[in-house]
């Protein structure tokens, strides 16, 4: 994430430089369009990448199950990626312990909201299904200890919204849960991750959901269990989700928000 002028300051002073850093990972933040359209978003590890001839890639990760891992690996990093074995069959200890699901709001009517003051999105309804999955996830434990979650979502309006509902229940008391925007997340990894998508309307548009960088940090924080809740109808008509919902299709758990309403 380091912006180029500021990755000079300390090579002028070395006789080596290892750069070290994953660029299909979120880029340095550059508000300025200016900068942007001059290539300051662009970071010294992108342009190397391009030019010299040999790139080291550490590929053995520490931290997610494979079938976690596997979507990612595929869009990003050409299959290169392995699991080390103390963490490719990582699961937990209840009787659903699929890796990756995808929770489908589409014909719920769980229409996003927008905050008027800094134009960003909510969805109450999303997480009142995302709620419903985490009162089973917590009974399922019964009296064994609980494992570790984390809430992401891309949009901070939603992100405040969750964290007032949590506060709230009762029911909820005592988990150990982070709730967080993806940016503030990245570097972090929990047992279970649940990601709020957010966007459902009618016209197919995904906004934030566009930087697949951004969604390929949060869909590789999860080390057991990786839950995934949003519209298919909106989010679909892109190749990337329309991807990662096929493979959840074949690899792990695809089901209706239906499931959940009560």
């Amino acid at each position: 994430q380091a912006l180029e002028p500021g990755a000079w300051i300390p090579i002028t002073r070395a006789s080596r430089v290892i750069l070290a850093g994953d660029p299909f990972q979120l880029p340095p933040t550059v508000q300025s369009r200016e900068a942007q359209k001059r290539g300051l978003d662009v970071t010294l590890i992108e342009k190397l990448l391009l030019r010299l001839p040999e790139v080291k890639l550490l590929n053995v990760q520490y931290r997610m199950n494979e079938a976690i891992m596997n979507f990612s690996n595929s869009r990003f990093y050409q299959n290169a990626l392995k699991a080390d074995d103390s963490v490719r069959q990582h699961r937990l200890d209840i009787e659903d312990s699929t890796p990756v699901s995808f929770i489908d709001t589409a014909g719920c009517g769980f229409e996003e909201k927008v905050q008027e003051k800094y134009q960003s999105r909510y969805n109450p309804e999303e997480f009142f299904i995302l709620r419903e999955h985490l009162y089973l996830l917590k009974s399922a434990f019964n009296d064994a200890p609980l494992p570790s979650i984390a809430i992401i979502s891309p949009y901070r309006e939603q992100v405040l919204h969750m964290q007032k509902a949590i506060e709230e229940d009762a029911g909820l008391a005592g988990l150990p849960l982070s709730i967080n925007t993806i940016d503030g997340f990245q570097g972090q990894e929990r047992d279970v991750v649940y990601i709020s998508l957010v966007r459902s309307n009618g016209k197919g548009e995904i906004g934030f959901l566009k930087d697949y960088r951004r969604m390929n940090v949060a869909m590789t924080r999860a080390r057991k269990k990786l839950v995934v809740v949003g519209d298919s109808a909106t989010i679909g008509n892109d190749g990337f989700y329309e991807a990662f919902l096929n493979y959840c299709e074949k690899e792990g758990s695809y089901q209706t928000a239906w499931e959940y309403m009560r």
